[in-house]
């Protein structure tokens, strides 16, 4: 009986559960078919490369070659047998230094690893973690939105002054919400800003069909039409060449007046120092990031100290429940690949997510 052979690739760091709930999914997914065999060949980069890689084009970077973590022996003979991965990071050229790999599966919503490293290929097939977060990182951002709204910075201030002075927060019942990216993440977005009384705006290529909790689609190519209708706007969108250096200062200038911004997609999507120029202008009321083009964020660098910002280091999502996410969705496409059924998030080379 030849073996299907499972390598779980991703940083063991990562995963914060206790041991034995990790062990019980390699259980399930041994369950699944008696020829599953899963081998532990863990490969890991910095965060900073990590991020760099993500980025479209890296794949042909020399530098970002060098920088890469040589192989051990162990790694490279792991990668030799494995069929089916669970990754985060992957060697560039993955699929020359695995011959018998049929399909990778991320731990991540985005893609940019899995093309970095030259995925999908005809032989090797690539799938994306899109929609494990989506409930996670969309009470993220509708905290930060509230938090805005609310004054909760202000009303932090006065508590540390000791000082009873009412601060009266806006109501965001009857307020716009644009959404740039109504996929996992900008559905449960929208579902809960409806649950909360807002009109709901979004951007999709398919505007033909409508959107669970939209009440009107606009096509990217109408963004800054969108912006312009909108007392806030979350950006959760996929990184792609087309999506990069979205959020620049046209965009911000298209924004209502003292509108609030919040990014929980790519760094990449914004340009950050026109983000620093509508916050410093007055133009923009308040933003809040999650991801940066750089990270980590340098201690130097001037997002830190812009006016009226929110900055979390890439952390909007639950460690603990994610991984759970994780091993569901991967169980579920592992049966389909046994069945050889199609496989759930698979990557587009066309469309680049």
């Amino acid at each position: 009986m030849t073996p299907i052979v499972v390598g779980i690739m991703y940083p063991p760091a990562w995963d914060v559960r206790p041991r034995e709930t990790y062990e019980a999914d390699l259980a399930s997914l041994r369950a699944l078919d008696p020829r599953v065999e899963i081998v532990e060949c863990r490969y890991v980069e910095d965060n900073q490369l990590r991020t760099e890689r993500g980025h479209p084009g890296s794949a042909s970077d020399a530098g970002l070659r060098a920088r890469a973590p040589e192989l051990t022996p162990d790694q490279r003979e792991g990668l030799a047998r494995v069929e089916v991965a669970l990754v985060a990071d992957l060697p560039f050229d993955v699929a020359d230094l695995a011959p018998n790999l049929r399909w990778v599966q991320s731990v991540a919503a985005g893609n940019g690893q899995l093309v970095s490293a030259g995925l999908p290929t005809e032989r090797v097939a690539a799938t994306t973690a899109a929609g494990v977060n989506g409930t996670p990182i969309s009470e993220f951002a509708f905290a930060r939105l509230l938090a805005h709204f609310k004054g909760h910075r202000e009303l932090e201030e006065r508590q540390r002054e000791h000082n009873w002075q009412a601060v009266f927060g806006a109501q965001v019942s009857g307020r716009t919400l644009g959404l740039v990216g109504v996929g996992g993440i900008g559905g449960e977005i929208a579902k809960r800003a409806q649950a909360f009384g807002m009109t709901v705006y979004a951007t999709r290529r398919r505007t033909d069909k409508p959107a669970d909790h939209v009440d009107r689609l606009f096509h990217p190519d109408d963004l800054h039409a969108m912006l312009a209708e909108c007392d806030a706007v979350i950006s959760a969108a996929p990184e792609t060449p087309d999506t990069v250096d979205t959020m620049d200062a046209a965009a911000f200038a298209a924004m209502r007046p003292r509108a609030f911004y919040c990014n929980v997609g790519r760094g990449s999507f914004v340009v950050e120092k026109d983000l620093i120029e509508a916050l410093e202008s007055g133009h923009l009321a308040a933003a809040a990031i999650d991801v940066a083009r750089t990270e980590p964020l340098p201690a130097t660098d001037p997002l830190w100290d812009a006016p009226n910002i929110y900055i979390s280091a890439h952390c909007s999502s639950d460690g603990r429940d994610h991984f759970t996410g994780v091993f569901r969705l991967f169980r579920e496409n592992l049966a389909k690949y046994l069945a050889g059924e199609p496989l759930r998030n698979a990557v587009d080379p066309a469309s680049g997510y």
